[in-house]
């Protein structure tokens, strides 16, 4: 195992078999010893989400239980206020210390990460893996093109040799599951099992949520 912290984030809204296949793939990949998925507590670029972040957080774990690799950090969730990335990083830097830490984005995700608070620190704090699936393109323009080529190496291993200012692109399956369409078949009635692990559809009856 490689001494590292890897942070897979995401609103969770509600957890599902492509986040958990997409993290089990990057997890093997980078083989680090502390990987964790992370709720978005108060996303800053949506205007609300599905179910309150107690609930997703709650989900999360639930998912995650039968997996001991893999585990969940709700310190968004904890703390108030927007949850913004730069803001988490730091304060896992502080505890990490100098170790390498991997932050785990989408190439959808970063391909909006000029409107991301204040970016171009994510880099002093973090390596960056790109999640890349078999139908997404690289849409940068401008100083995140320029930023991303000049860090970008060919390895995971690479990313173990510094804590924090490379990025890397790590191939992973596309499942045509989405949270968005989750929520669409339960607020029509329909049942989506098999998409989503059965505790959290479980939970998500119990609660009521996304009717």
């Amino acid at each position: 195992m490689n001494r590292a912290t890897v942070i897979f984030g995401g609103t969770f809204d509600p957890v599902h078999y492509g986040h958990l296949r997409a993290a089990s793939e990057v997890s093997e990949k980078l083989a680090a010893d502390d990987f964790r998925l992370l709720p978005a507590g108060n996303p800053p670029h949506r205007d609300h989400t599905g179910a309150e972040a107690y609930h997703r957080l709650a989900m999360l774990e639930l998912a995650l239980a039968p997996y001991p690799d893999l585990t969940v950090d709700e310190r968004e969730v904890r703390r108030g206020g927007p949850s913004y990335m730069v803001e988490t990083l730091a304060s896992i830097r502080r505890e990490v210390g100098s170790r390498p830490v991997i932050l785990c984005l989408g190439q959808d995700a970063a391909n909006q990460l000029s409107g991301w608070h204040r970016w171009r620190e994510l880099l002093e704090l973090a390596h960056l893996v790109v999640m890349k699936r078999p139908r997404s393109r690289p849409k940068y323009t401008g100083e995140v093109a320029e930023v991303l080529g000049e860090r970008r190496v060919r390895r995971p291993s690479q990313l173990m040799e510094s804590g924090a200012g490379r990025v890397c692109y790590l191939g992973v399956t596309q499942l045509a599951i989405s949270s968005t369409d989750i929520r669409g078949q339960l607020a029509d009635g329909r049942d989506p099992r098999f998409l989503l692990p059965s505790t959290v559809l479980a939970y998500i009856r119990k609660h009521g949520l996304y009717h």
